[in-house]
Order: C-alpha cells, then sequence, then structure tokens
C-alpha cells in the first residue's frame, strides 16, 4: 500500500508578497489620502492579534475617510484561508473551501469544540511558523516540545534532521507499529485518536519546511497542509 508522504512537490502558486502590488501603468489606479494607525488593536477569536506581512514586519490598520481597513491576506490567512493575486485578470481571489489551494476551513457553525480547536491551533502554527526560524524560536512560537523524528533515511530535499508535534492526542495513542513519523497516520486521524500532526524539517538547525496533516471537517477527509522550500503552500486531501 502506497502512503503519501509528509513532504510533496509543490505546484508554483506565485503568491504575491502582498496585495495589490499592481503596477501603476496598468491603469485604473487612484491616488487617495489615507492615515496609518498603529494605536487601533485587533483581536482575533477574542486574542490579541497583529496582521503582519510575509517577511514578518508588522501592519497597521489604514484609516480612509473614517473607515479603518486591515490587510486582507493577513486576515484571510489567520482565519485559515487563502488569498491569490492574479495579475492578468488582476483580481484578488479569496478561497476558504477545502482544495488544493484553499487550507483547513475557518470554524463553522456546525462542527464540534474539537473541530474548532484543531482549526484554530492550525491557523496559530501558519502564523508563528516561518522559514530559517531556529529550533530554539519553533519551540519558544509553538510552547511545546519538539519530538525527534525520522524519515527512515529518506532524506526529505536535502534537510537533515525531523521533529514531530501530536496535537490532540488521546493519552496512551501510539501510532501504527512500523508506520514511519514522516508518514501519514490515516487510523490515528480518523479514529480521532489525533487531532492534527505537525512535521518539521530541518537544515543546519533552522526550519526548512513544515507540513500539517488533518481531518478537514468539511469534507472529512484527511487534508495535508505543506510550507515548501520557496515558502508556497499548498492544501489537499491526501490518499493512501
Amino acid at each position: 500500500m502506497m502512503k503519501k508522504k509528509y513532504m510533496t512537490l509543490l505546484g508554483a502558486c506565485g503568491l504575491a508578497a502582498v496585495l495589490g502590488a499592481t503596477s501603476y501603468a496598468s491603469g485604473g489606479v487612484e491616488k487617495i489620502e489615507a492615515y496609518l494607525n498603529p494605536a487601533i488593536k485587533i483581536t482575533l477569536n477574542n486574542e490579541a492579534w497583529t496582521p503582519k506581512n510575509g517577511e514578518g514586519s508588522e501592519l497597521a490598520p489604514v484609516i480612509i475617510d473614517g473607515t479603518s481597513y486591515v490587510p486582507a491576506k493577513a486576515v484571510v490567512e489567520a482565519m485559515g484561508g487563502q488569498v491569490q493575486w492574479n495579475n492578468d485578470t488582476k483580481t484578488i481571489a479569496i478561497t476558504s473551501v477545502p482544495g488544493k489551494d484553499a487550507p483547513v476551513s475557518p470554524p463553522q457553525s456546525g462542527d464540534t469544540d474539537r473541530d474548532k480547536q484543531i482549526a484554530q491551533k492550525i491557523a496559530e502554527i501558519k502564523e508563528k511558523l516561518k522559514p530559517d526560524l531556529s529550533r530554539e524560536e519553533v519551540a519558544a512560537q509553538l510552547k511545546e516540545k519538539l519530538e525527534n523524528a525520522n524519515d527512515n533515511g529518506d532524506v526529505e530535499n536535502g534537510s537533515d534532521s525531523f521533529s514531530k508535534v501530536d496535537y490532540f492526542k488521546e493519552a496512551g495513542y501510539e501510532r501504527p507499529e512500523g508506520t514511519p513519523d514522516h508518514v501519514i497516520d490515516y487510523e490515528g486521524l480518523n479514529n480521532k485518536k489525533v487531532g492534527a500532526s505537525l512535521f518539521i524539517g530541518w537544515k543546519n538547525d533552522k526550519l526548512y519546511f513544515y507540513s500539517i496533516s488533518y481531518v478537514n471537517p468539511a469534507d472529512k477527509k484527511v487534508h495535508l497542509f505543506v510550507v515548501g522550500l520557496d515558502g508556497t503552500s499548498e492544501d489537499s486531501p491526501a490518499t493512501n
């Protein structure tokens, strides 16, 4: 039986670092007067939250004609969605439906408390994990003990070591005998023995790539979210 590994080859999705990076020469651009107001506080799911760009720099809300605006990309991704810029059609595409181009869906009204906690944990991981963070920085960001993991000698795209964290795992549960750490634990996920599994690849003690496997409550299927070596991401149903 072929098992899908955590690290998969990602298609080039070409996410823009910030939305709105269109050329002024393309037309349709109007000059406006706006003000940055870093004093405005934002909460996400009742917790303090600060939007950041792809480089991790904080972004302040913008005031235009008395209305506050926050960056769509940071907000949507924090809620578990994805934003893409299509330069050909000048379109900002926001997706929240599970599939190849959409991460785990935000909590819905029909989801269980466990589903909501898993979705919130995945959104938290995605916001906190950045390329080139050290092991110590990752552990501090996640506030979790990183367990050593192995890939049975199958080196993943240049990584030299691996770590894992299982979230919402049932006490005493161990993955099926003979299932390597880099292989998705379908049995544990489908039977709710574990809620989500984080797998990290390191190179020279810096974060190189990571993936999260989980059951998406929208379609009840095991999904794999992967952040690739170039910073692009993909979320899609996994098959064993």
